[in-house]
């Protein structure tokens, strides 16, 4: 349940350019986030789910298969708002580039999230706050970005996955769901500046991570952890990983 007092950002931002090129031929006319899992689409689902919560508005990246997702949505769901930024070069960079693309839209607190991402409903009223990140125990067999907590649960360090320093241990480390919730005016000041540093050196083909990663590193940004369990969500980056999410969730 939400804490009183506790309230939802009214903006989401959902990260949708990508390929989703690891689902193979599940993706070959739409894109990752029109894949079903108990009967529904990844994107129409995290949208039910914002909107019912009382987000206002979504911003939707779009790149790979953009039309089949405008068509789908189109410019309202419901009570939501929908507006649409297109990355014109998906194929070449990261969501470094998505998210920045998206920074001129935001005027409040929001939430951030990717859409190959699933939440059994109630799960996401969880992340409602300011500065929250949503992490699981990292468990044998998940990769990607992980993170240290300090003893108060804010995010001590985070940890890319070709960082060289990464630990090899599991032992008091969390996998990044890759779900946030934000506070507008620390993400505009110190957060924005950080990617936009980032894509001016170069670095396009990274994720925005490394800018929270740097501002954490930095003393700027703290961001509370918010622990889910593997057993209310998942992220479909492969055909193994759809396969056992339909397995578990379809039933």
């Amino acid at each position: 349940m939400r804490e009183k007092n506790v309230k939802i950002p009214r903006q989401a931002i959902i990260l949708l350019a990508g390929s989703g090129s690891r689902l193979g031929d599940y993706t070959k006319t739409i894109p990752k986030c029109m894949v079903e899992i108990a009967d529904k689409p990844l994107l129409i689902r995290l949208l039910d789910q914002l909107e019912k919560i009382g987000v206002e508005q979504a911003i939707l990246v779009v790149g790979y298969r953009a039309k089949v997702i405008k068509k789908i949505v189109g410019h309202s769901y419901g009570k939501l708002l929908i507006n649409y930024v297109e990355n014109k070069f998906w194929e070449t960079t990261n969501n470094i580039v998505s998210l920045n693309l998206a920074i001129d839209l935001l005027n409040s607190n929001f939430f951030l999230l990717e859409g190959d991402l699933f939440f059994l409903d109630g799960v996401l009223e969880k992340l409602s706050g300011e500065n929250f990140m949503a992490i699981d125990q990292l468990k044998e067999g998940m990769n990607g970005t992980v993170v240290s907590l300090n003893n108060n649960g804010f995010v001590k360090k985070i940890y890319l996955e070709n960082n060289p320093n990464r630990p090899e241990k599991h032992i008091k480390l969390f996998k990044t769901v890759n779900a946030y919730s934000m506070v507008y005016e620390i993400f505009k000041n110190e957060l924005a500046p950080r990617l936009q540093k980032l894509i001016d050196n170069g670095m396009k083909n990274i994720y925005y991570e490394q800018a929270f990663a740097d501002a954490i590193d930095d003393g700027v940004v703290f961001l509370k952890g918010v622990k889910f369990n593997e057993s209310n969500w998942c992220e479909i980056d492969t055909e193994e990983d759809l396969l056992k999410a339909r397995e578990i969730f379809n039933a």
